[in-house]
């Protein structure tokens, strides 16, 4: 399978899309707070450009914009980059991120 034939096929099993977005973050550990910045957003996680590595399985709160804090869990980290799923249903994620939610949930 080519790159391209797998990078499709790695979209189409994804249970939701991905937004590209360029956001300030905070990541909040519950005893630090991290000033980030946010990329390819879903209603199911987002990937974080954060300068050091957080343990996978760390729970974290994400507050992007004013929206409230978003329950979430490290699920990766790679150079420079992290991944968190969100810990709450994707509705509520979308009621949480007001109307860049409202936008996600119409795709």
């Amino acid at each position: 399978m080519s790159k391209t034939d797998k990078k499709i096929a790695e979209e189409i099993t994804r249970r939701f899309a991905r937004q590209p977005v360029l956001l300030k973050a905070m990541l909040d550990t519950g005893q630090y707070e991290f000033e980030c910045i946010a990329y390819d957003l879903s209603l199911n996680g987002v990937k974080v450009k954060l300068d050091l590595p957080l343990a996978t399985k760390c729970e974290v709160w994400l507050m992007v914009k004013d929206c409230p804090h978003i329950p979430a869990r490290v699920v990766w980290s790679k150079d420079g980059y992290i991944g968190v799923e969100f810990i709450v249903s994707a509705k509520k994620v979308a009621e949480m991120l007001g109307s860049i939610g409202e936008r996600m949930l119409k795709k």
